[in-house]
């Protein structure tokens, strides 16, 4: 921590900060009887490093349980955690005690005094408390299923994933038709994902969100209508007649996925919205790396210039295809969200690459992407941390001075998604 990099750092944490990507609660009102640590810090994220790190699935579940005594449970971890504790999933919940409850870290000695810390925080305002008192996150944007819900308009905006229309099983037709939608044709199924759209603009959602490197191929191929109505006209009937006998899901066909992903990006357009897009690693234990390389994406680049693709976590370990996308064409931002605790050291080389690459106005500094609003405070320390380090190294380079790293930094974590967004 040199001189140079603590004048950018104290001025960097002063930024306030349009956080893009969170999954956090819409409230954060709970019972303090059942609140606990271990169950909401591992909800995610350090679940899969101790995952990795050797701890079994039941090991995991008891871990979790809050039927048993927590420091019963932290001894069932507690081998795996400190293979862990230097990842920047294990970085990012250290800082977040540390900050938000003044102990130092999580380990033996702690876990119990956390335990208690945690179910006396503040039933409501602890979100708040974190994301505006602590952070300076001026807005959030909440990735959620469950955006009919009400939510905190000072705290966040919305975005929608459409991934049950495009994915869709037999279950989304029997909840659709359960709503009262009539669905006998492709023509139908795309009348219900219109109005689905449309309700979800008028509850504030400002952007799409494409997470279905998950489940498939990035790769989207245009497929005319005609074939499209026909295969979905036959997944149709497999459909009704697996609801009567309570069959397996069956799925859309890829082709028909494929041609609704286009439909969508037709909307998109007219409507002016971002498209969201989860590149890169998959969270969680076991899947299919390559669904995720950004270059997949290629054709959609070029067949839709007007609608804006934000690019998720640097598209990791694709870091280099991200920022070459990025640098070719006009409409692809990149996202450093959940980038600084996959890893600092390749978001930090990743975003160097980005500055000398790619215009700044095309960087999201920050997103926390967590199901827990403690897990932000320690990504953000992370981030702030990176982006410093980064811009400080820089300027010793001579590519700019300090007042332009600074700037820049401003670019990074406010303006740019204020701009992206139009909040």
């Amino acid at each position: 921590m040199d001189s140079l990099w603590l004048e950018i750092h104290d001025q960097v944490k002063q930024i306030p900060v349009i956080d893009t990507h969170e999954h956090l609660p819409h409230h954060d009102r709970f019972d303090p009887a059942d609140s606990d640590i271990l169950f909401d810090y591992l909800l995610h994220y350090m679940s899969s490093d101790l995952r990795s790190a050797g701890l079994s699935v039941e090991e995991l579940e008891q871990a979790r349980s809050k039927h048993l005594p927590l420091d019963e449970r932290w001894e069932i971890v507690a081998p795996y955690w400190e293979f862990c504790r230097c990842t920047g999933y294990g970085r990012a919940l250290d800082l977040a005690v540390q900050g938000i409850y003044g102990v130092d870290g999580i380990r033996k000695e702690t876990i119990v005094e956390l335990g208690t810390l945690y179910k006396q925080r503040r039933a409501e305002g602890h979100m708040r408390f974190v994301l505006k008192d602590l952070c300076r996150i001026e807005l959030s944007i909440l990735d959620s299923w469950a955006s009919h819900e009400p939510y905190d308009r000072e705290l966040f905006r919305y975005a929608w994933q459409p991934t049950p229309f495009i994915t869709a099983s037999q279950d989304k037709l029997r909840r659709l038709e359960e709503q009262g939608v009539t669905v006998n044709s492709l023509d139908d199924w795309l009348q219900a994902f219109s109005a689905a759209l449309e309700e979800n603009l008028r509850r504030g959602v400002v952007a799409l969100k494409n997470a279905m490197a998950y489940e498939r191929t990035l790769y989207y191929e245009k497929v005319d209508y005609a074939s499209a109505k026909s295969l979905f006209a036959d997944t149709l009937t497999a459909w009704r007649t697996a609801l009567e006998r309570g069959s397996d899901p069956i799925l859309l066909p890829k082709a028909v996925q494929d041609f609704l992903m286009h439909y969508l990006l037709k909307e998109a357009d007219a409507r002016g919205l971002v498209m969201q897009v989860h590149t890169g690693i998959l969270e969680g234990s076991g899947n299919v790396l390559a669904n995720g390389r950004p270059s997949l994406l290629n054709n959609l680049f070029l067949d839709y210039p007007n609608v804006k693709f934000d690019m998720f976590h640097i598209s990791y370990p694709y870091c280099g295809e991200a920022g070459a996308l990025g640098k070719m064409f006009p409409n692809v931002y990149l996202d450093m969200c959940w980038a600084h605790i996959i890893s600092p050291a390749a978001a930090a080389a990743a975003l160097s690459d980005f500055l000398d690459a790619v215009p700044y106005n095309k960087i999201m500094g920050f997103g926390g992407d967590y199901g827990f609003v403690d897990g932000v405070y320690g990504h953000l320390v992370l981030a702030r941390e990176t982006i410093s380090r980064v811009l400080a190294e820089k300027v010793r380079l001579g590519v700019f001075g300090v007042d332009q790293a600074v700037r820049i930094a401003e670019h990074l974590l406010y303006k740019n998604p204020k701009v992206l967004f139009s909040l």
